[in-house]
């Protein structure tokens, strides 16, 4: 294929220069313009490529998959228009730190902005939500130009892949003909090897030890409590409950940092954090001296607000890159990988700190847990039955707005290997599904999906292809029929525009919905037949619808909010 013409003579190289340095993974969306990449990556053995209808879900899957596995993973799309369905996920994507490889296809530079159609402005058309974008030359079957291309696949994996990760784009101009065909004299005959770059990453940033040596004094001086924002690292989880563990201190630990559920010591694990800020817990017997702060900013944000309004608490927050504090309450920024610097920290603790501290956060937790209202069918009822149903390996992937919440606040501490995801580098609710089988097909997880109603009809879409590649998702439905956060913010005492504004109650029955897509479908009307079906191995797609009123739903949290603030 790579002696066929000028296009395949710099394509094949160019996939095969990523595939080297560690790609596995290509999502490709069908076109005219993208034939070069997609027949390159379709003909190389090392690298999976997956066919998708709709380039907006696409983008998803490859997100998911990136997120979970930690490497990039490729997206190709034609030109025009395909180019920006791409958008909404590349913000994820930059936000959130996720590596993915953007290449769109494009039309030769003679067909910009003179009418041709299907041409649009395409170099540099994600602005800042990438970190790296670049205009590839029209292929040429040259050394200089091949080379070009071999060198454009290593820049673009390192800067993928170097710290903070996150999204880049490789615009790539081609002229016809855009299929493999033989063009006599296109290709040399001795056109040498081209060279192919490797690339070795810098190791984590670890924190210097004088800076170490400067928490580890107020921490063993001072009342001192963990939060552990949403992380990406697998393997960050287990150090920082080493570290609670070793100097017996409090972690808040948001759903998505990894800390509650899995094998790692779970006693000093706080899942109420929420609810314990809410209440004025942290300004009075829980108040701590010093905050230590991992990850990105936690979802809940009764916590947030209580860091910013507490800017004369001594507050150090480990970040590799970049500046993640949009509370401007950090008193120390310490540049070092979260995952080195709790390591580092732990090592470094040879005695509790103070037993009877942590004891107050867990007495405080254990109450907070004992006040739970559960009633089924309910929006908590259906996160304690994930929490005890959940088989063990399985991913979660939690859509934001309403289903992250009530994670947040009701999801307790388990001790089972269950890895948890949500796209809250945006905090959109579009291309939840689809990123949920990108993770199933990345790490061949038994994969579950937490999700609202309009979350859901944000990415139909996916629904087609779950059947279509067979990945046996299940999807855990909750129906409010709208928007069930907004009943909880003062816009709802606005009755005259609220439904039609916010409520927005859309009247579908997801029941046909997954008839019309060929899905199972279930409506268990009892928490046991919930946690059985959970429990049950899915073979095929699989929707497991839960109907809920959002007025009943939004009284119900108020009053759990009242008889829990009354201690």
């Amino acid at each position: 294929m790579r002696t066929s013409n000028r296009n395949y003579a710099a394509t094949v190289p160019f996939v095969e220069a990523l595939a080297r340095l560690g790609l596995r993974h290509a999502a490709i969306t069908p076109g005219s313009r993208n034939t070069p990449l997609a027949f390159a990556f379709a003909a190389n053995p090392e690298v999976a490529d997956s066919s998708h209808h709709d380039e907006r879900s696409a983008a998803f899957f490859a997100l998911g998959m990136a997120r979970s596995t930690r490497q990039p993973v490729a997206l190709v799309c034609t030109s025009g228009t395909a180019a920006a369905e791409y958008l909404p996920a590349i913000i994820e994507g930059r936000n959130a730190r996720i590596p993915l490889i953007v290449l769109t296809a494009d039309r030769p530079p003679e067909t910009r902005d003179v009418g041709a159609p299907q041409t649009i402005d395409q170099h540099g058309m994600y602005g800042r939500a990438v970190k790296w974008s670049y205009e590839a030359p029209v292929p040429e079957a040259n050394p200089d130009i091949v080379n070009a291309f071999t060198a454009l696949a290593g820049r673009a994996w390192s800067a993928a892949v170097d710290a903070p990760m996150g999204p880049v784009h490789l615009n790539l101009p081609f002229r016809d003909p855009l299929v493999p065909v033989v063009v006599p004299g296109d290709v040399p005959d001795d056109l040498p090897e081209p060279v192919f770059p490797s690339y070795s990453p810098p190791p984590p940033a670890t924190p210097a030890v004088e800076l170490v040596e400067r928490v580890f004094n107020s921490l063993i001086s001072k009342k001192t409590v963990i939060v552990a924002g949403p992380t990406n690292d697998p393997d960050f989880a287990a150090p920082a409950s080493d570290l609670a563990t070793r100097a017996q201190i409090p972690i808040i630990a948001d759903p998505l940092s990894g800390l509650r559920a899995g094998n790692h010591p779970l006693t000093n694990v706080i899942s109420t954090g929420d609810w314990l800020a809410r209440r004025g817990d942290l300004d009075d017997a829980l108040r701590p001296e010093l905050v230590i702060r991992f990850g990105a900013t936690p979802t809940s944000k009764s916590l947030t607000n209580w860091l910013a309004a507490n800017r004369d608490i001594e507050q150090v927050l480990f970040e590799e890159a970049g500046w993640r504090d949009p509370s401007a309450s950090a008193s120390h920024l310490i540049r070092s990988d979260a995952t080195r610097a709790a390591t580092v920290l732990a090592a470094r603790i040879n005695e509790p700190v103070s037993p009877a501290w942590v004891d107050r956060w867990r007495h405080a937790e254990a109450a907070v847990i004992e006040s739970y209202d559960l009633p089924y069918p309910s929006e908590p009822a259906v996160v304690e039955t994930l929490n005890t149903s959940l088989p063990a390996g399985a991913a979660l992937w939690i859509a934001s707005s309403m289903p992250i919440r009530i994670m947040d606040a009701f999801f307790t501490p388990v001790e089972r290997d269950i890895a948890m995801y949500g796209n809250r580098g945006a905090n959109g609710i579009d291309g939840l599904i689809s990123s949920a089988l990108g993770t199933a097909v990345g790490t061949n997880r038994p994969t579950f999906v937490y999700a609202g109603d309009l979350s859901t009809l944000h990415d139909l879409t996916a629904l087609a292809t779950a059947l279509r590649m067979e990945v046996p998702v299940t999807i855990v439905l909750v129906n409010n029929d709208g928007g069930g956060i907004f009943s909880l913010l003062p816009q709802a005492d606005y009755p005259e525009w609220f439904e039609k504004h916010l409520g927005t109650p859309h009247g579908l029955d997801f029941a046909k919905l997954a008839e019309a897509f060929g899905i199972e479908h279930h409506l268990p009307t009892t928490r046991d037949s919930l946690g059985d079906l959970i429990a049950t191995p899915a073979t095929s797609p699989r929707i497991i619808e839960i109907r809920t009123d959002r007025q009943q739903s939004a009284d119900l949290l108020r009053s759990m909010w009242k008889r829990i603030a009354r201690g």
